[in-house]
């Protein structure tokens, strides 16, 4: 379609705009967002995409009715088709291996890209100066190659530039090489010089002149072990009138990282720190990381908040100010939780902790702790009562070989006690700081927002649970909190494992959170935590978007007005860039966590493992492994390619109109089973040849 009639389109309302959204479970499917916010349009063939990509700008066109999937039923699903692309990505990194003809007339080889929503791409080898080898008895290279694609023209399949080889396919490095170059992400972003826009080391006395000096507060980190970028501290000082001054601790990071400089320009072009299994890749360069990182025995320059707040959690007061602070410890959230557990506990062995400085020792840790526990544990209660929601997730780690960085163990990262105490100091900080970012840039404050859920994709995960005889009410976050809450606690719990099942179906129609600039003819509302404004301040080592609010509140501090920051389409640009980038390192961390996950199932021989079910489908269901909190597809249908299926037939219908799978174990039909929503199974878990991706199938529970 011609781009006048896209514009006349687009007036008259027979065309609309938005963002397309492939389907990585089921790539013929893509979504474009409804512009009237009901169920999300579907776009249900490859060609109906009309070259789009995934996350193009597309203008669509509804289909009519006759082609819409189940018209005139409650699953009614509106059906369109790409008519024009009006913005798509330059320039992208496909990673994948190549299908290679060998021959006069065959010029061009595929490659398969890993990311199966990109389709495979034509790349001329026959210009490529180093020899490729393929796997015995194969036309497929041994190794993974990345390949640019400038622009999908006319052709059936896009036509890319080969750039470069990443190692053997089916390796960790190879395919974390992978994971990176097509995310976007760097791995060394900074040139070998980039020292010399680091400030001088700091001088105390002159530091003074304009920070509050808390050197001799007992003050203290809580972080994982492995941390390096402690951006965090806290102190707690009980006062003559019972309550509490409270000190949240934040690292100054806008005084090592100057606005306009080139360092400050990769930094916010970065956005964030980019956490995989075996590696962080850091936001700001490792020196200036360890710079500005809240270490204990020495002088930090922070920015604080002081609060006092009373035995049951009120504020009575707060401020802000720039401020000197000498850290006594670096706790790790086990020493925290040891504490928790021993609340009367005084003879504390020093040896099985950190070194304590500044004359402080682990007992002056200890009671600081106990103290902020027992505020943090009413904040949190008050909080979820007020309507907060939370779908907590046990998180997949790894014990890594750190000479081959290849999986030794996983176990799953529960949060204790001890993580909550942090989280609720820091969800305090980060409102109290929007707050007073709203009153005093009415237009610039950099926030940070979420929406409610999609309307339509969450009624249809609380019909899902209803029929199963789980209530959901999805008016707001907090009674979706407490509706979850009264079948995934304490004694209400029938089956442990429905907490993750729950959590996972009811995460799915939950829209991310993003960056923005404030907007006062907009709805400003944090949906999940119930708060008309928040924003992000308490990780400014590893978050460009916390280091902007520093400056803001700097300059409300001083007086000295930021020129840049005054123009609301800066703001906006900043909140754009590392909307995207926050994107690409979530989903870096979670392809990284797979892999990873794959090879030492590989190196097991494979894993039998229980799991639940989470959705079934006629071909296949979706379920969930218990121990890693991984969701697998498992396919069910008995064809060639699924030539290691144990089972004899499937069947789906339905029972109590509940989706129901029927496998059936003997040709006869006599060893059945029934599968549905929260069933627990057997899975073997196998690794695929030559890549790191894992094959589930159903086994026989005995």
């Amino acid at each position: 379609m011609q781009l006048e009639d896209v514009k006349k389109g687009l007036e008259s309302g027979e065309l609309f705009e938005g963002n397309i959204r492939i389907s990585q479970k089921c790539t013929t499917e893509a979504y474009v967002p409804s512009p009237d916010k009901s169920k999300d349009i579907l776009i249900n063939s490859i060609k109906s995409r009309n070259r789009a990509l995934d996350g193009d700008k597309v203008v669509v066109k509804i289909l009519d009715k006759s082609q819409w999937r189940n018209p005139d039923t409650e699953d009614c699903q509106r059906t369109g088709e790409v008519v024009y692309i009006s913005s798509s990505k330059e320039n992208r990194i496909v990673v994948g291996t190549l299908i290679v003809d060998r021959g006069v007339l065959h010029r061009y080889s595929s490659l398969v890209p890993r990311d199966c929503r990109i389709p495979r791409l034509l790349v001329d080898t026959s210009i490529w100066p180093y020899p490729i080898y393929l796997r015995n008895g194969t036309k497929e290279s041994k190794e993974l190659f990345y390949a640019l694609l400038p622009n999908w023209d006319n052709f059936k399949f896009p036509k890319g530039i080969l750039k470069g080889v990443l190692g053997e396919s089916g390796e960790i490095n190879a395919e974390t090489e992978g994971i990176l170059i097509s995310h976007d992400i760097q791995e060394r972003p900074y040139p070998e010089d980039i020292d010399q826009y680091f400030p001088p080391q700091f001088s105390v006395e002159e530091e003074l002149k304009h920070r509050k000096d808390f050197r001799k507060n007992c003050i203290f980190s809580i972080d994982p072990p492995t941390a390096k970028d402690l951006d965090d501290a806290l102190s707690c000082v009980p006062l003559p009138n019972g309550n509490f001054e409270i000190g949240i601790h934040i690292s100054d990071v806008s005084y090592f990282v100057k606005q306009g400089t080139p360092l400050d320009e990769i930094a916010e072009r970065l956005a964030t720190s980019v956490y995989l299994i075996q590696k962080v890749y850091h936001m700001l360069p490792p020196a200036l990381t360890m710079m500005a990182s809240l270490l204990p025995g020495t002088d930090k320059l922070a920015v604080s908040i002081t609060l006092e707040m009373t035995p049951d959690a009120d504020v009575i007061s707060h401020s802000f100010s720039r401020s000197i602070i000498h850290s006594c410890a670096q706790l790790h959230y086990s020493h925290a939780q040891i504490f928790l557990e021993n609340p009367d506990k005084k003879d504390w062995d020093e040896s099985e902790f950190p070194t304590v400085y500044n004359g402080y020792t682990i007992n002056d840790c200890a009671t600081a702790v106990s103290h902020l526990h027992k505020l943090a544990a009413v904040m949190r209660e008050r909080r979820f009562s007020s309507g907060a929601l939370a779908i907590n997730q046990p998180k997949l780690s790894f014990e890594i070989d750190r000479a081959t960085c290849e999986p030794l163990s996983y176990s799953l990262y529960i949060l204790h006690e001890s993580n909550w105490l942090i989280e609720e100091f820091m969800l305090l900080a980060n409102t109290m700081v929007a707050e007073h970012l709203k009153t005093h840039y009415p237009t610039t404050a950099m926030l940070r927002n979420h929406q409610a859920p999609d309307a339509a994709a969450m009624e249809k995960a609380v019909k899902l649970l209803k029929v199963h005889n789980i209530d959901i009410d999805y008016t707001s976050a907090g009674s979706i909190h407490k509706s979850k809450a009264a079948y995934c606690q304490g004694e209400n719990s029938e089956n442990p494992h429905w907490d993750i099942i729950i959590s996972n179906i009811l995460s799915k129609p939950m829209v991310r959170a993003e960056y923005c600039v404030i907007d006062p003819d907009l709805s400003m509302r944090h949906f999940a935590l119930n708060v008309p404004y928040y924003t992000h301040f308490t990780s400014p080592i590893r978050r460009y978007p916390d280091i902007v609010v520093h400056r803001m509140l700097i300059s409300w501090l001083t007086g000295e007005p930021i020129k840049e920051y005054e123009d609301p389409k800066v703001i906006n640009k900043i909140a754009i860039n590392s909307n995207d980038k926050k994107n690409n390192a979530k989903k870096a961390s979670e392809a990284s966590a797979d892999i990873y996950a794959a090879c030492l199932v590989g190196k097991l021989g494979g894993l039998v493992v229980d799991a639940s079910v989470m959705e079934v489908k006629e071909n296949y269901f979706e379920a969930t492994v218990l121990s890693m909190n991984m969701n697998v597809r498992v396919y069910v249908n008995i064809s060639s390619h699924n030539p290691d299926l144990l089972h004899k037939f499937c069947k789906l219908t339905s029972v109590d109109d509940k989706p129901t799978l029927i496998i059936g174990w003997d040709s006869k039909g006599e060893d059945k089973q029934t599968l549905q929503l929260f069933d627990k199974v057997k899975l073997k878990l196998s690794k695929r040849e030559h890549c790191l991706k894992i094959r589930a199938i159903l086994i026989r529970d005995e």
